[in-house]
């Protein structure tokens, strides 16, 4: 016979609380556990793809680069010589006119009449030299024969002195009177171009300083001067004296205009002052350039380049280099092509490429692009491109070096 069902025994208030515990750390558990598979079930993100560029070892200029202003070599202020009527200007304003040129004519019939007055007294003056020179002749010839006295001898000589001497006189008033005439003819002093007349014709003109005609300008060749620190003076000297640099009479100056771009002449250095301004501690400088095109005018702005020499130095695109307050630093795909910040000592540009003094070796690869996303310790695919084509600006390498990156290792 079965005895009646056996009721449980109800838990204690201790093996209670150990029950509860062990169902939430069995929880606890299980959904940690389901946390993981999920984290290892998330893709992991591809490496960043970048393009790289060797740093190149190669020869290029050294520099110094200041702003500079244009000048003309010859500039005239076109006065009248004499006054008078303005009667034309024979030329187009802005054109080029060459030495000599008729510009202008002022009135001419006043000092026509001038120049018939001076000849006419001439006249007069060697006719009366004519009959002085009789009579002193005369009078010489009587007094050898005890005629006439010493005293009318002697007058007769004082008056042919004031004769000759009168004849002097009204052929240097003949040469003023031909001079006036042709100072009435305007004429180009310089070959150069002509500015806007400053004078309508039928106008009142005065000699000298009182009226400014029109302005010429020689623009062929053009000079171009510029102010560098003294102590910049110094170090070129310095440096010469080394033989790094190229002696001052080799030394090639280049321009680059307003808006950027390079003026194709090629300037020499002509003039080094002798002295430093003391307000600004620079030595004023100034170059010539040939400009048969008149591609440049005077006052206008240009910045100055001035090639000292040549030297071997680390090169990388210019938009490899990471500008930060006081410093530079590049990014380099490294062993395994993770990336390694450098920091360099990056100086002047050079044809889309700039100098590295140190902190980078010639072959190492540095990042040309995806700069913000890169950060180091992060691994890459680099895609190695040829300086060429990453982005660096073709131009002219120095001289007698071909087109695209810098000069070739020799």
């Amino acid at each position: 016979m079965l005895g009646a069902p056996t009721r449980p025994r109800p838990l204690g208030l201790p093996a209670l609380r150990l029950a509860i515990s062990r169902l939430a750390l069995t929880a606890l558990v299980a959904v940690a556990a389901q946390a993981c598979g999920r984290q290892d079930q998330q893709p992991q993100e591809p490496p960043l793809p970048v393009r790289v560029v060797q740093a190149q070892r190669r020869t290029v200029p050294i520099t110094l680069e200041h702003p500079g202003r244009t000048a003309a070599v010859n500039m005239v202020d076109v006065r009248a010589r004499v006054p008078g009527t303005l009667e034309e200007a024979l030329f187009t304003e802005g054109s080029d006119v060459q030495k000599g040129d008729l510009l202008f004519v002022i009135e001419q019939a006043p000092y026509r009449a001038v120049l018939a007055q001076a000849e006419g007294a001439l006249e007069r003056a060697r006719a009366s030299a004519i009959r002085a020179t009789q009579d002193w002749k005369r009078a010489e010839s009587l007094y050898a024969q005890g005629v006439t006295s010493a005293a009318s001898r002697d007058a007769a000589k004082a008056a042919l002195a004031e004769a000759q001497a009168d004849v002097r006189t009204r052929e240097a008033a003949l040469e003023q009177a031909r001079l006036d005439l042709g100072y009435t003819e305007v004429r180009a002093p310089i070959a150069g171009r002509v500015g806007r007349v400053r004078v309508d014709a039928g106008n009142l003109v005065g000699a000298g300083e009182e009226t400014l005609l029109t302005r010429l300008v020689q623009l062929d060749p053009i000079e171009v001067y510029f102010n560098p620190p003294e102590q910049q003076r110094l170090e070129v000297i310095r440096g010469r004296e080394a033989g790094r640099l190229v002696p001052r009479d080799e030394i090639q100056v280049r321009l680059s205009l307003a808006d950027g771009t390079d003026y194709p002449e090629v300037g020499r250095i002509d003039f080094v002052a002798n002295e430093v301004d003391p307000s600004a501690g620079t030595v004023q400088v100034r170059a010539v350039f040939p400009n048969p095109d008149a591609i440049l005018l005077p006052g206008e702005y240009a910045k100055v380049c001035v090639v000292l020499g040549h030297e071997d130095a680390i090169l990388v695109p210019e938009q490899a280099v990471i500008e930060e307050q006081d410093s530079a630093r590049v990014l380099v795909a490294g062993s395994g092509d993770v990336v390694e910040s450098r920091s360099v000592q990056a100086e002047s540009s050079y044809q889309g490429w700039r100098i590295i003094r140190s902190g980078l070796e010639a072959g190492e690869r540095v990042l040309v692009d995806n700069l913000q996303r890169a950060t180091p310790g992060m691994r890459v695919v680099a895609r190695e491109e040829s300086p060429s084509s990453s982005g660096v600006a073709r131009s002219p390498a120095a001289e007698g070096t071909p087109e695209g990156a810098p000069d070739a290792d020799p």
